[in-house]
């Protein structure tokens, strides 16, 4: 981690370095502007008593001056910006490395489903979450397609192609960090894909409307004919035609302001994001993935950034409709704005159906590189393999990613199956929930094509279902007992069915007496057993590690140990092969104030 930390500071230091000197080239260029304005206007009238020419030629070198050094001030300003955008993200880089979240990119909290198999339980997505750790994406289709591989596992194949890209796209630190902060530099207000999409499939107002077509492309020679004869002859026929344009543009002023306002609005997003695909498209790919998706953006000689650009003129030509010189010059008698908006129409139909490829597109490229960022900051974290078989799980230093290095406790696990059952205790805060969550986790990770926080893994593909925070609705009129019997029976449907899954349960049964949770409990082990599930079980429960003898190599116990030094406890977080025999309530009991002396007084 110090390394990382020590390479953001640098490219931070470099970043501000290069800052202070465009700002330093800017204060001067501040003074030549001023300067040039100034002088084109006194050297003009200085040397005019002169020669008109010297006195016409040094004014015209001091605007051209003056033109020069505003370009080259707004040049420096952009790229002031940019650095600054830079600076923002590296800055935001330590912080993460540091804390384990980011504040700069988006949570995921839209994402938290209620009934997920998973999710929740994990701390998938919200505050403080894996999404939080993982997201560097500036687009909404990033984020959609980045919390997709999260919710669910991907193929076997699909995993393999996108663990090949992210080592790939992990190198480009420069490509990834400029993709971002332009991002940033061009927010939009309005960031939803469909949005768009939906724009690009339906046909403009003015699509089919050939009369009006052939109107609009004849009578601006007409009317420019009718313009000609004015000078010779009649202005009748000029005044017809003002007149037939009047009544033209006064039919279709709404549609066209509609068919503005949609249009610019669409623009923009698809301009923002195609610079997501330009960049893309210049870099020469090796991964089977990453050449898939600039496949998928098309061909060479006809690059989907040229046809975004190619709108992006076309916007630009339809917003000068604005300009009162272009409404009197232009729209009046030559239809200006009903040509562009025949050529946007003419686009969509070439290219509109297209949007929604180009989306899915951008949206893999990002989430790629979302992984690729967490392969970066963390290197010494493997990319797993994945088993055809079902079921086998290896861990070797595995640990939670979301706990910081300095802190987080590694461990070696093995669960195989299928058919095997992990009951796993240990006394209060000894580390169980902890572990089943450190295991899920990384398997979520790693069917999602990322790196886990481990040294090695192979894991097989299948779907978590946890049950492990179960809170009450009042809404519902749940109470957190039913809530957990609820959660169960879809685990156990799932069960039933056969469906390859890892199961995750911690402390099951709690909201009932421990007669009843110490029998439930054993009957829903000794049915996951039966139907070749695979689960970890974490309990205080000690009665139920008897069911390893009773079911030998099917429930295997496992456990995390405390050592007590009078009234101090110290954990290890290491999980033991057996069963716990050590328990620390007494002591956390006394030191809440409870006095439990006083049962030997009665």
């Amino acid at each position: 981690m110090n390394q990382k930390l020590s390479f953001y500071t640098d490219r931070i230091h470099t970043f501000k370095k290069q800052t202070g000197d465009l700002q330093k080239q800017n204060r001067n260029l501040s003074f030549l502007r001023l300067f040039s304005a100034i002088g084109a206007f006194v050297f003009f009238y200085s040397f005019l008593s002169y020669s008109a020419l010297i006195a016409s030629a040094v004014a015209i070198t001091l605007v051209f001056s003056l033109i020069y050094f505003v370009r080259r001030y707004n040049r420096n300003s952009k790229n002031i910006k940019r650095l600054q955008a830079l600076i923002q993200i590296n800055e935001n880089e330590i912080r993460c490395l540091k804390t384990r979240h980011s504040d700069l990119y988006y949570d995921g909290e839209e994402y938290l489903k209620q009934n997920h198999s998973y999710a929740s339980d994990l701390d998938i997505f919200g505050q403080h979450s894996l999404f939080q750790l993982i997201n560097r994406s500036v687009t909404k289709t990033g984020n959609n397609t980045l919390a997709s591989w999260l919710e669910k596992p991907s193929p076997n194949q699909e995993i393999i192609k996108r663990q090949k890209a992210v080592k790939e796209l992990s190198k480009k630190i420069d490509w990834r960090q400029n993709i971002i902060q332009y991002g940033f530099a061009n927010k939009l207000k309005n960031d939803d894909p469909s949005f768009v999409i939906e724009w690009g499939k339906k046909p403009s107002p003015f699509h089919g409307k050939k009369v009006l077509q052939i109107a609009v492309t004849i009578m601006p020679l007409l009317s420019l004919g009718a313009l000609v004869y004015s000078f010779i002859g009649s202005q009748a026929p000029i005044t017809i035609m003002i007149l037939a344009s009047i009544g033209i543009h006064y039919y279709n002023f709404r549609k066209v302001s509609r068919a503005h306002e949609q249009t610019s609005k669409r623009g923009e997003m698809l301009k923002t994001y195609s610079y997501i695909i330009e960049q893309f498209e210049k870099e020469n790919w090796n991964s089977e993935k990453l050449n898939e998706l600039k496949s998928k953006l098309g061909s060479n000689d006809r690059l989907t950034s040229k046809k975004i650009q190619q709108l992006s003129k076309l916007i630009e030509l339809l917003d000068q409709r604005l300009n009162v010189m272009v409404q009197i010059l232009l729209n009046l008698l030559f239809f200006y704005e009903l040509h562009i908006l025949f050529r946007i129409d003419k686009w969509k139909q070439n290219y509109g159906a297209e949007i929604e490829k180009w989306f899915d597109a951008i949206s893999e490229i990002e989430a790629i590189s979302s992984l690729s960022n967490l392969s970066f900051n963390h290197e010494d974290w493997a990319f797993p393999k994945i088993s055809e078989k079902h079921f086998e799980l290896e861990l070797k230093e595995a640990g939670h990613p979301l706990i910081d290095q300095k802190a987080r406790v590694n461990n070696d696990y093995q669960l195989n199956g299928p058919g095997t059952v992990h009951i796993v205790t240990g006394s209060n805060m000894a580390g169980k929930s902890t572990f089943l969550r450190t295991v899920g986790v990384n398997v979520v990770m790693a069917l999602a094509g990322a790196p886990v926080c481990a040294q090695e893994m192979t894991v097989s593909n299948v779907e978590i279902n946890t049950s492990m925070r179960i809170k009450d609705s009042i809404e519902d009129n749940e109470s957190s007992f039913y809530a957990e019997l609820k959660r169960i029976q879809q685990v156990i449907e799932k069960v039933n069915k056969k469906e390859k899954t890892l199961l995750l349960l911690d402390e099951i049964l709690r909201g009932t007496n421990s007669k009843d949770k110490h029998t439930g409990s054993r009957a829903l082990i000794k049915q996951l057993v039966k139907h070749d599930a695979v689960a970890m079980v974490a309990t205080h429960d000690l009665e139920l590690s008897v069911l390893e003898e009773e079911l030998p190599g099917q429930v295997e116990n496992r456990f995390f140990d405390i050592k007590i030094d009078g009234d101090q406890l110290y954990f290890d977080y290491k999980v033991q092969k057996g069963f716990c025999k050590t328990f620390n309530a007494p002591i956390l009991m006394k030191k809440m104030g409870i006095d439990l002396e006083i049962l030997k007084e009665a």
